[in-house]
């Protein structure tokens, strides 16, 4: 067999940019790149200066044309995925990564599409608000917004002040902040 060319890696890149479909491609497609591109690289270690100019050329060719051709490949794919099919011409390699995917587009409707249509969707509104208070142990010269979307600050170190809860946890915890108990 006649070694894999760069001719033959530009039938492969029109065939597969003209079909509507992800075009089938050999089981040893990406190793005959491979040789071609081993082979390329020995010629321009050893060519000439122009040869190895016009060499270099072929080889960033051939990088667009494999690029092009995966690319190509994953966008029909992910487009037969959306559908809920797993395209059928396609290396065993990428039938296991586009079934991946499929697995996880199929979790991902599950777990919010299939939900929000059956009107099973869990909204929980906060009873009340929390508010704690913390001594600042740090200057904060910038306000901060609470997750009650009010501003909050700027803090002096050793001032004591109110916060919601869930901001008060976070300064705890970057050490801005020491949680203050108010007995009764």
């Amino acid at each position: 067999m006649a070694d894999f060319s760069v001719e033959d890696l530009l039938e492969v890149y029109k065939k597969e940019l003209n079909s509507p479909d992800v075009a089938e491609l050999s089981e040893g497609f990406y190793k005959d790149v491979g040789k071609l591109v081993s082979r390329l690289l020995f010629e321009i270690k050893r060519g000439d200066e122009l040869q190895k100019e016009l060499l270099q050329e072929e080889l960033k060719n051939v990088v667009f044309l494999v690029q092009g051709i995966h690319a190509a490949r994953v966008r029909k794919a992910m487009g037969a995925l959306a559908g809920g099919e797993t395209p059928a011409s396609v290396l065993e390699q990428e039938r296991q990564a586009f079934s991946d995917i499929r697995q996880g587009l199929e979790k991902l409707e599950e777990e919010l599409v299939l939900p929000a249509l059956s009107g099973k969707v869990d909204v929980s509104v906060p009873s009340q608000k929390t508010r704690v208070a913390v001594v600042m142990l740090v200057e904060q010269p910038e306000k901060v917004t609470g997750m009650d979307l009010q501003s909050y600050g700027p803090f002096e170190k050793g001032e004591v002040v109110s916060l919601p809860e869930q901001n008060a946890d976070m300064m705890v915890r970057r050490g801005q902040a020491r949680r203050l108990r108010v007995r009764a």
